[in-house]
């Protein structure tokens, strides 16, 4: 397979200039200075008048990066803010220049970097379409056959003749997309801009991103919605603070970069509870993978560790499923167990095990929490321990199951979790 981006120790430098002496606040303040210095120097010429000093900081962009990009490769490149990510992107598309190292690209680019880049506000839609096309390599007859495609993803039909500093930043978002992605590249890059737009427009930007992918095309996409990335993109790159921390499959990336951001939110180590009984580990996993998140469908398993320090035949624990907007989804408890509820209240160390039924959550961020009581009497724990995770969207075909009595925690009269015991 060939090569169509080939990057080399590449690196960008950044030079920041601080003024020791002087901070100019205001336009106002840097004149009435610079008017002082004039006036000073007028009443003693002959007197040295002090300079400003200024220090210069070197700041690294970009650090000693190299990857390759085969053809046909969906790269999701993914960061905090100030990771490098724009930067990135920037010299990729030769709008910078690295300050050393070496970049290798094969074939015609697209870029959509910027709101409203390549558009100028006096001229009309229409006449902005021929301009952004030429800049971004389309000859015009190229442009023409494909206008009223372009016209028509872009939905702004209705403005073409109005001037584009009247278009909203939306609408400058379709119209550029809507150019590059018509353009016959072989490597289309696109940057958060998209964020910009409608939820609608999103999902017909990675509809069509996924049939330029379908088609052969390379693509390389900036985007801090994780769910895009993953639906969208095959391979990924995730920088930090300038540096390549982690290149290679999608999933391995996000893994990286939501271990990171979300300090392990899957996995809670303690020591909560009171005389009658204490916790110290509860986690969620899948049980195939280490991931820091689960794709819709999968089932995971939480485990919790606890012991029993005096027997309570009223010891009950409690767990339940919360959506964003704190609603709770679905919830179980030992008491539910009659058969087995004497073994989970016995004094010793205990470890519980609940699979979690993926086919009943959508695309979002959910917690799951664990509280325990004496029933009749009082709480031991009630918001303590809290795991958060998120789901998002299978790349694969997936079908709804429906539930079985046999299922696990109570949602009305049905199961979300099976319970057992060490």
């Amino acid at each position: 397979m060939s090569h169509v981006v080939k990057v080399q120790n590449i690196s960008k430098k950044y030079l920041i200039q601080h003024n020791v002496q002087e901070g100019y606040s205001t336009l106002k303040d840097a004149i009435s200075n610079q008017i002082k210095k004039i006036i000073k120097r007028l009443r003693h010429p002959f007197k040295m008048v002090q300079q400003s000093k200024h220090t210069t900081e070197e700041f690294w962009a970009l650090q000693d990066i190299s990857f390759t990009i085969n053809e046909g490769d969906r790269v999701g490149i993914i960061g905090r803010n100030g990771a490098g990510k724009s930067t990135l992107l920037k010299i990729l598309s030769r709008i910078s220049e690295p300050s050393s190292g070496s970049i290798k690209i094969r074939g015609r680019i697209a870029c959509l970097l910027e709101v409203g880049t390549g558009f100028h506000p006096e001229l009309t839609g229409r006449e902005n379409i021929f301009l952004n096309g030429a800049i971004l390599g389309m000859k015009y007859r190229e442009i023409k056959d494909k206008f009223d495609e372009i016209v028509a993803f872009s939905g702004v039909e209705q403005f073409l003749d109005t001037p584009m500093k009247r278009f909203s930043s939306g609408m400058h978002a379709r119209l550029g997309f809507g150019i590059a992605a018509h353009l016959d590249s072989d490597l289309l890059i696109v940057d958060e801009v998209l964020a910009v737009g409608d939820a609608q427009f999103q999902a017909k930007c990675l509809k069509k991103m996924n049939e330029l992918g379908a088609s052969g095309r390379t693509i390389l996409f900036v985007s801090h919605d994780v769910g895009s990335v993953l639906t969208l993109c095959n391979k990924g790159l995730y920088l930090e603070k300038g540096h390549l921390k982690a290149q290679g499959l999608i999933d391995h990336c996000v893994n990286s970069y939501m271990s990171d951001c979300r300090l392990k939110s899957l996995h809670w180590e303690g020591d909560e509870g009171d005389e009658h009984i204490r916790f110290t580990h509860a986690s969620l996993s899948q049980e195939q993978d280490t991931r820091e998140y689960f794709y819709q469908h999968e089932s995971a398993t939480l485990t919790i560790d606890y012991e029993v320090l005096k027997n309570a035949p009223q010891l009950i624990i409690v767990v339940s499923v919360w959506n964003q907007r704190n609603q709770g989804l679905a919830y179980t408890h030992t008491g539910l167990d009659i058969q087995n509820f004497s073994r989970y209240t016995q004094t010793g160390k205990h470890r519980l095990s609940f699979q979690i039924n993926g086919n009943l959550f959508h695309e979002g961020e959910y917690a799951v929490k664990i509280e325990c009581l004496l029933h009749g009497i009082k709480h031991i724990i009630t918001d303590q321990i809290s795991l958060k995770y998120n789901v998002f969207a299978s790349q694969k075909n997936t079908t709804f199951g429906h539930l079985s009595n046999q299922q696990g925690i109570s949602l009305g009269n049905q199961w979300l979790l099976n319970t057992r015991s060490r």
